[in-house]
């Protein structure tokens, strides 16, 4: 399974393995007009390097954040940063979003070992408050790897999934969008519907964090999970608006030891759209819930 350090841990790790890459996974949403590669060239934990999230999005699909899946494209850009199928990967974000979750699920769905696959609590803020070292400008290029892709496509859930899952449940929905959205609040993209799936669980993804961004404690966010009704013994599919935050869940389902849980790829974006896709005779297809509705 994967792992959460501290600052203290990370520092350990750095001085004291072989085989450790640091790479920071920050990624924004465009509202809120950030660089994080300009953050990174500003300040950045000492010999990391720059994961940029978007080049694993696929330029040919119509949603945003589709995850990539040429495994050649996946190889040679990995392979690129340094990382082979043996390092240890510890990734860390400075992000409200926690990005490095998205980073570390990608990763896993590229079949690297989740043993060697860590996140740092609290992020960047977390390392400058425990005073690590810091260096500013480009990271140091090294030598490219070969790396293997093994694809875990069953880390992953596609429209037609979710239309199934639906008529026939197997799995239960955790949308981690807030709870106003979820709700049936205004969306902030344009062409997409308000509400959530049908039976699906609304828990906020920033519920599982304290004040400073630090994660709290696993038994607590268990409890939370059991406290509005999910079964944590059943499947799980996480969502949110285009499968960013919906990987939060899935790290921490991780550090309990619960295996069978994926995310929904097109989330919300996809699910809320508007107009209909090919094949589809009516929105039905893709029904919408709101609080009204209960």
């Amino acid at each position: 399974m994967p792992w959460l350090i501290n600052a203290a841990q990370l520092d350990k790790f750095r001085k004291a393995q072989k085989n450790v890459i640091v790479l920071d996974a920050s990624w924004h949403l465009p509202e809120e007009q950030r660089q994080p590669y300009q953050e990174f060239l500003t300040a950045h934990i000492t010999g990391a390097k720059f994961l940029n999230l978007e080049d694993f999005h696929d330029k040919e699909s119509n949603l945003p954040n589709m995850l990539i899946r040429n495994e050649q494209s996946i190889r040679d850009k990995i392979g690129a940063l340094g990382i082979s199928n043996e390092h240890k990967i510890i990734f860390y974000d400075n992000s409200k979003l926690h990005t490095s979750c998205r980073a570390l699920w990608m990763f896993k769905i590229f079949g690297h070992n989740p043993n060697q696959l860590y996140i740092l609590d609290g992020g960047y803020p977390a390392w400058e408050k425990y005073g690590g070292k810091v260096d500013a400008g480009e990271s140091k290029s090294g030598s490219a790897k070969s790396y293997t892709v093994n694809f875990e496509a069953h880390y992953i859930r596609s429209l037609i999934q979710m239309k199934t899952n639906l008529h026939h449940p197997t799995e239960q929905v955790v949308d981690m969008r807030h709870p106003v959205r979820f709700a049936g609040g205004p969306e902030h993209r344009a062409g997409l519907r308000s509400g959530h799936i049908p039976e699906s669980f609304s828990f906020p993804f920033t519920t599982m964090f304290e004040a400073d961004g630090l994660w709290k404690p696993i038994e607590k966010i268990r409890k939370q999970l059991s406290g509005i009704g999910i079964e944590l013994s059943c499947p799980i599919i996480t969502t949110c608006g285009s499968a960013i935050t919906a990987t939060i869940l899935n790290f921490a389902l991780d550090l309990m030891n619960i295996s069978h849980h994926s995310v929904y790829d097109g989330s919300w974006c996809e699910w809320g759209a508007d107009q209909l896709y090919s094949g589809e005779s009516s929105l039905a297809e893709r029904p919408v819930k709101t609080s009204l509705d209960d």
